[in-house]
């Protein structure tokens, strides 16, 4: 089938309808971030071992999490630059590779200084995963539905929290906590699998004028969701020239210098609220006088409810808008933290956990949509995973205030609100975005980003 020269491909991959190619995409990238919040989640459970095991203080042990955190950082900036320039493919397997090769070798360390050294080198690789498959999706999903296709992509980080909990449950009391962290090195059987069936961004080749490459993925596309094949040529492919300023200054640029603040310091607070809570989450319990088990369980139902809380807000962002999902989720998740410190019973404690679990937890797999959309192809990944660097700062802070909290003697209902202030500021930031798109062009949402 002939195909018109001013077709491109952007456009017809935005008015896609979803097909097996997506499903394709979702569940490789899904399975990365599953492996990815397994190996992010497991330290939390394994914590009141390691306290007991190496004597350690509660700050003590919230730097255990926080050394993971500085890995993170450095990882999802470094890895979102790499993205840029090497793919998305190739970047993604390196980065797996990295944290399940250090998380699994942190099952041999002797002391607490070399085990916080590998939760570093590992959290590099951790770090990078995210952004990459958050870029990865959002340049392949179609316009009208990419917070769907985004945020049911994070479905597999969360059910990775969930699994690590599980895996805790039945491990650690038969065990002990060191054999937990081998059930994190089975992404190095998965990763042969990426590099067979994982495609290349569009995008990403076009802008590097790999045009022969990126038409051999465009017909395995067609290929893989059934469509019949037309004759592209390299003028459907063709990028935009990428602006002179390259790296992290193009995200300082008059243009885009407001929206790379918000969206970094809403990270920041949404993460400092995220893992203040969900770090010592079992530990608490624990010192409220639940089993380590049933501890354990709670966790899960907060990853589960992320999941469920992901699939919602996507939806929500499709039909009502970006600003307005995102919102709706930070002030329902930051009074279900607050509530959390007057709990009464398990079956309320349980509504709380999912409460939770959709809205604080879910609240970031929402901002994961709108900072896929707002940069340019060129520097989207790095955007990306500036954005989760500065987040970062508020997941190193929110273990070690929570540790700080516990020792200086703050009740159980005085930790939960203090961690809920955060959510009510990360909506008023969301208030002040530039952009509230839904059903648009990557390409529209940069122009509309960068025109305020």
């Amino acid at each position: 089938m002939e195909l018109e020269k001013n077709i491109h491909v952007n456009e017809w991959v935005d008015n896609l309808k979803f097909n097996r190619f997506h499903a394709i995409l979702m569940i490789l990238t899904g399975l990365s971030l599953f492996f990815d919040g397994f190996d992010s989640q497991i330290i939390a459970y394994i914590m009141p071992q390691l306290i007991k095991e190496w004597h350690l203080t509660p700050v003590v042990a919230g730097s255990i999490v926080s050394y993971g955190f500085v890995g993170l950082m450095i990882g999802a900036v470094g890895f979102g630059m790499l993205s840029d320039f090497i793919g998305r493919k190739k970047s993604l397997m390196i980065a797996l590779s990295v944290f399940t090769l250090f998380s699994g070798a942190a099952y041999l360390a002797p002391n607490f200084n070399v085990f916080v050294t590998l939760r570093f080198f590992a959290g590099l690789g951790m770090g990078g995963t995210l952004p990459i498959a958050i870029t990865l999706v959002s340049e392949f999903a179609p316009a009208k539905i990419r917070a769907k296709v985004v945020t049911g992509m994070f479905a597999g980080f969360n059910l990775g929290w969930a699994g690590a909990g599980l895996a805790a449950m039945s491990i650690i009391p038969k065990f002990g906590w060191r054999p937990v962290l081998l059930v994190g090195m089975i992404p190095l059987l998965f990763i042969p699998f990426l590099g067979l069936y994982l495609p290349e961004s569009l995008r990403y080749l076009g802008s590097k004028k790999r045009f022969g490459k990126a038409i051999k993925e465009i017909n395995r596309l067609e290929r893989v969701a059934g469509l019949n094949p037309r004759n592209w040529v390299n003028e459907n492919v063709v990028q935009p020239e990428p602006e002179k300023k390259v790296g992290i200054s193009i995200l300082f640029s008059r243009k885009l210098i407001l929206m790379t603040i918000l969206i970094g310091l809403t990270y920041f607070f949404a993460f400092l609220c995220n893992y203040g809570l969900s770090s010592w989450l079992p530990t608490l319990l624990v010192q409220k006088g639940f089993t380590l088990t049933k501890s354990y369980s709670y966790g899960i139902v907060q990853a589960v409810g992320a999941s469920a809380g992901g699939f919602l807000l996507g939806y929500l962002m499709d039909k009502f808008g970006r600003k307005k999902g995102l919102i709706f989720s930070f002030l329902v998740g930051g009074i279900s933290v607050w509530m959390f410190g007057f709990v009464s019973s398990n079956a309320f404690l349980l509504f709380l956990g999912v409460l939770t679990g959709a809205f604080i937890m879910g609240a970031p797999i929402a901002m994961h949509v709108i900072c896929g959309e707002i940069y340019p192809t060129h520097a989207r990944a790095t955007g990306v995973g500036f954005a989760l660097t500065v987040g970062r700062l508020g997941s190193i802070l929110g273990p070690i205030l929570g540790g700080v909290l516990l020792t200086m003697g703050f009740s159980f209902s005085q930790y939960f609100l203090i961690f809920a202030i955060p959510a009510f500021v990360a909506a008023v930031l969301v208030m002040l975005y530039r952009t509230d798109a839904k059903g648009e062009s990557l390409e529209n949402i940069n122009t509309q980003t960068i025109s305020h």
